[in-house]
This record gives structure tokens, sequence and C-alpha cells, in this order.
């Protein structure tokens, strides 16, 4: 990749956490060393109960968001978490588009220029890469960073398919395809999630993933069922990634990871 400082868009579907959104927003802003080449944009329905408390929060920090390339909002129908973060892609223009959630927090200064040094790497510009959320480390990639490249080599940023999850799965074995995963683990971009204990069950966990009491909700289930029977598109799109990238790529097998149905006609019992 070039050489110069990248362009960098952190892409942020929200619901009902106005004040989470501010404080995503404040620690990108605090913790980058050149926020001029940083936009954060947010995807917001137009029919959030909190839209206008949003609108009104963000405006009071206008003044230290205009230290951003571009901080704003989108506000539109509600088409779902996936299709949100690929209206976001659309919109933005960054040369490295970043998968964030208004349950995060960046915590390290100079992650922004982090990237400048890894990108270095792929000259082809095709890789997925990640910073340590405080859980899974290398394990699995929660908030994907992957090119323009990448995402005009597809036709996408996220699949427009899922519920509520496995967007950034999908992204993350696509790359594990064709060998291109690349963890950072001493940059910590922290996932305050329900599940490890970081967060409690709020309305837009209950909304689609969880019950107060824990339960998962039948929306997580066929995500599930989806990603497991979506694998021959994920080794489709890998040849396309393959075929972009320079030197012979070998294409590598991946386990599906997810224990759902891998065929409409698999006889389980209904949950």
């Amino acid at each position: 990749m070039s050489s110069q400082p990248q362009t960098i868009s952190l892409l942020c579907p929200s619901w009902g956490r106005p004040e989470k959104a501010l404080r995503l927003c404040l620690s990108a802003l605090n913790t980058a060393a050149k926020p001029k080449r940083v936009e954060m944009l947010f995807y917001v329905d137009e029919d959030d109960p909190k839209q206008a408390e949003y609108l009104n929060l963000f405006k009071a920090h206008k003044r230290e968001f205009d230290a951003f390339r571009r901080c704003g909002f989108i506000i539109g129908e509600a088409i779902g978490i996936s299709k949100a973060w690929n209206e976001l892609a659309r919109r933005c223009d960054g040369n490295l588009l970043i998968m964030s959630a208004d349950d995060q927090t960046y915590n390290d200064f100079g992650w922004d220029d982090r990237l400048d040094v890894e990108t270095q790497a792929y000259p082809d510009e095709i890789f997925c890469m990640w910073f340590n959320e405080g859980h899974w480390g290398g394990q699995l990639c929660t908030f994907p960073i992957v090119s323009r490249k990448w995402c005009q080599t597809l036709g996408y940023f996220t699949t427009g398919l899922f519920e509520c999850l496995y967007d950034d799965m999908w992204i993350w074995e696509l790359a594990k395809r064709v060998g291109r995963l690349h963890y950072i683990p001493d940059i910590l971009t922290e996932h305050l999630h329900w599940g490890y204990g970081k967060a409690a069950i709020d309305a837009t966990y209950a909304k689609k993933q969880v019950t107060r009491d824990r339960q998962l909700k039948p929306a997580v289930y066929r995500d599930m069922d989806l990603y497991c029977r979506t694998i021959p598109y994920r080794e489709t799109d890998a040849r396309r990634l393959a075929a972009v990238m320079e030197g012979e790529v070998k294409l590598q097998p991946v386990d599906c990871m997810v224990p759902g149905k891998s065929s409409i006609f698999d006889r389980r019992e209904p949950r």
C-alpha cells in the first residue's frame, strides 16, 4: 500500500445508545495521532426513539469532532445492522474501512499510525487486520479492518444477510482462506460486551440477540444456520480475492466454527 498516511473510516451502526456512540467517538478521537485522516460515521434508524439525543449530544461536541476528517450520521430506514454497515461503507471515503460498534472503545494512542506501518506488508491491499478487543485476541477477529480494494473486489463490505451476528466472522474467514490474517495484539480496542461481563443487557442487546435472563433469541439461531449454509459463497469469494493478490495463492480449507444447520433439510427439533 501507499507509504502515505492512510485515510481511515470507522463505520458504526447504532441503536438506542447515544451515550455509548459518543464514548466510542471520543475514544477514537483522543487516541488518534492524526485525527484529520479519520472519519467516524454512524447509521441511526429513522425510527430510533433516541435519534434526537444522538444529534444533540454530538452537536454539543462539534468543536472537538471538527478535528476529524469527518464525523456524521446517516439517518435511514431500519434495514438491519448488516445492511447498515454496507450503507456506511458506500458513503465513506477512507482507504481503510473498520467495522466498529457502539459497545467498543479505543484505548491505546496511535492506533492510526500503527495501521500505516502494518499495511505496508501488503502491497496488493488484500488483508484482514484487527486489534486486540480484550477477549478473543488472535483467535477471532471481532472488528475487522480491510482495504477499499478488498471491498471493491467483492462488491460489499458486509454481506447484508445477517440479522445480528457473523459479518465479522465472514470477513475473518475469507482472509483465513487466502492466508491474509493479521492480528495486532498490543493495540486495545476494548469490546465492552454483555457476554464478557463488561456490560448489562440493555434494550439494544435485547432487541435481537438475548433476553434479559441471558437466553439467546431466535435471530441468533437463524444467523447460525445461515452462516453454515453459505459456506460455498465464502469459498467463491475467497477465490475472487485470490485473483487480485500478488504471487501464488493456495486457498486454505476452513472448518465452520458455527454450530448451525448446513441445509434447510437438516432434521432437527425447532427451537
